[in-house]
């Protein structure tokens, strides 16, 4: 490889000693695809390089270069700045932020159009007057139908800026707005089969609540955030949320609504064979309709309704064996000023009691190698931006080559991607020459990068009308395993093309991740074509879960015979154990073509039947 890099190097230099500036910068661009070489390496060809590209007066491509080495020479953002007078807006606002110049970054910005991102660059200088008459006017032009969804963040984010400037009406007025459009669009978003993005709507809406201080809000996103988990088999997920939306309640003292939680979250840890995290919220529970009855006491409410929380601890210690405990609410329920009647009736339960010991039982909660990180990001800033470069790959690349959080190697090939992007989307349409070839390289580019990030713009090249451009872009979702990647492969499903939806069809097969299951199931329900609904079940068939081995077991009972064969053969090649326990539980039970079908699975991997 090094060999590679030298031999490109020296065509450069004699091509620049001919004065053939094309020739020495698509050497040079050669040399920098070598990404995985040492450091210093690689920047004996980006020097060259963008010394090349600013002779050719292509300051945007050179400008890219100089960003990346700018965070490995000393001088390197010294010589970025030097370059801004011949580039554009929003590449002098990228470098003003990058040097740390947030005000110069946001009037950048601005002088380009793009709205949200000088808002955000206001925000990230301490400017929230500022940044709140750019919301202001952002929320003027963008408000529901198609757009509810982006509507809803841009009203957050005034929201914010408001809260901040002391203006609590606008505040106020700003936050009921972004609950009516988040609402509209997480309706929207599941209707059309996009839970995900419903999803990100409700964990806003739990933000919007914390900020607002209305936990009705903060309520309703977490219970619709564990619905959609729960319904997509995240069971740990869910269950991560059901804590996180514990301890909401638990901070803003409503024990009530904390205490159903707990009941909820042990139910479902019992459907899952999680017995002793079910004891745990069981334990919770009870412990919470106690404090819930001492808090209406303290608050001089009837002692009824104190009676009615203490009798559901009851029941809920009850449930554990912790009867010692049992024993002593019987005895606090004697206590308390009821009806005669009703306190000898405790009195005499509480006697029942004396002596008795709690059962030992095992409590936990969700064990630490169960939990996944469930950080969510600032989607009120992310989604407006990814909006508002309308699928620009050179932008979404820019935003990543300024990150220095993700390694040398990644921002090395969203630098290359970029200056691909410039000669796709800078030029002008030109039907006799349709820069085809272009498009596919910056696809295969896009998907090198593995990020969420390339989503949009893949999503862009995709509604190109040519079929190399649409079949690139759906071998490059093969290789992103986000949820988001099936939107534009079903879209690839349904075209006209044969040929696109054979590599649709591919990149079913390839995405094979946990998450997965929903989409590949709902394609196996929904497609005509048994080739498809063989590449979802094939893909099924390497998702590791008990739903996945389930629905597979399901499709072998009751299949179409062209979907039982593509099921078996899946199961065969698959490496997975669900499938495997399941098939020995299930084997004694199901029909004998069945029967016969699951030993088959079985000896394909060495198990005696």
């Amino acid at each position: 490889m090094l060999d590679d890099l030298y031999h490109l190097r020296e065509r450069a230099r004699a091509a620049l000693s001919r004065g053939d500036l094309d020739d020495a910068a698509n050497s040079l661009v050669s040399a920098a695809a070598q990404t995985h070489v040492a450091e210093h390496d690689y920047l004996s060809v980006l020097r060259p390089l963008a010394e090349v590209l600013s002779r050719r007066n292509d300051h945007r491509s050179a400008l890219t270069v100089v960003w990346y080495m700018a965070f490995s020479e000393n001088d390197g953002w010294k010589r970025a700045m030097s370059m801004l007078p011949g580039v554009a807006s929003v590449d002098r606002a990228r470098t003003l932020a990058a040097t740390g110049d947030m005000a110069g970054a946001a009037r950048e910005m601005e002088n380009a159009g793009l709205v949200a991102a000088a808002a955000i660059y206001r925000e990230k200088a301490d400017d929230w007057r500022g940044a709140r008459a750019l919301w202001s006017r952002l929320a003027q032009v963008v408000s529901g139908g198609a757009d509810a969804y982006n509507g809803a963040l841009v009203q957050f984010n005034l929201a914010r800026c408001a809260k901040k400037c002391g203006d609590t009406r606008q505040a106020r007025e700003a936050n009921v707005s972004a609950v009516r459009l988040l609402e509209e669009a997480a309706d929207y978003f599941e209707s059309v089969g996009q839970r995900e993005r419903a999803f990100d709507c409700f964990q806003v809406l739990v933000q919007i609540g914390r900020e607002s201080g209305m936990f009705e809000d903060v309520l309703e996103g977490f219970v619709n955030c564990i619905r959609i988990l729960r319904e997509d088999h995240l069971k740990y997920f869910a269950l991560q949320y059901f804590e996180d939306a514990l301890q909401a309640a638990k901070e803003r003292k409503e024990l009530s609504a904390a205490a159903t939680l707990a009941r909820e979250a042990a139910d479902y840890a019992r459907v899952l064979g999680m017995n002793s995290a079910s004891a745990h919220y069981v334990v919770v529970q009870a412990e919470l309709w106690r404090d819930v009855a001492k808090q209406h006491l303290e608050r001089g409410a009837p002692p009824e309704i104190a009676e009615n929380a203490l009798l559901a601890a009851i029941l809920a210690f009850g449930e554990v064996g912790h009867y010692a405990r049992v024993g002593g609410l019987y005895n606090d329920l004697a206590l308390m000023d009821l009806e005669e009647q009703r306190k000898k009736h405790y009195a005499r339960a509480a006697k029942r009691y004396d002596g008795v010991r709690d059962e030992a039982i095992d409590t936990a909660p969700l064990p630490s190698h169960l939990r996944q990180d469930n950080h969510f990001p600032d989607v009120w800033h992310v989604d407006l931006i990814e909006w508002e470069q309308q699928g620009s790959a050179a932008e979404a690349c820019a935003d990543v080559l300024l990150d220095k959080r993700w390694p040398d190697l990644i921002r090395r090939k969203a630098m290359l991607a970029r200056l691909t992007a410039f000669a796709v989307e800078s030029r002008p349409e030109d039907a006799s020459n349709p820069a085809t070839a272009a498009r596919v390289r910056l696809a295969d580019q896009l998907a090198q990068l593995q990020l969420y990030a390339v989503l949009s713009p893949l999503e862009k090249l995709f509604t190109r009308a040519e079929r190399p451009v649409k079949v690139a872009v759906l071998a490059a979702m093969q290789q992103l395993f986000f949820k988001r990647s099936f939107v534009t492969v079903r879209t690839g499903l349904r075209d006209s093309d044969p040929a696109v939806v054979e590599q649709a069809s591919k990149a079913v097969e390839s995405l094979y991740f946990q998450h997965a299951f929903d989409p590949l199931s709902r394609i196996v329900r929904e497609s005509p074509q048994p080739s498809v609904r063989a590449s979802a079940l094939r893909a099924l068939a390497r998702v590791d879960t008990v739903e996945a081995a389930e629905f597979l077991l399901g499709i072998l009972e009751h299949g179409a015979p062209a979907d039982r064969v593509a099921a078996l053969d899946g199961l065969k090649r698959s490496r997975g154990a669900r499938f495997i326990e399941l098939a020995r539980s299930a084997i004694l039970t199901t029909a004998p073509d069945v029967q016969q079908a699951l030993r088959d699975v079985l000896r394909s991997r060495g198990i005696a039947a």
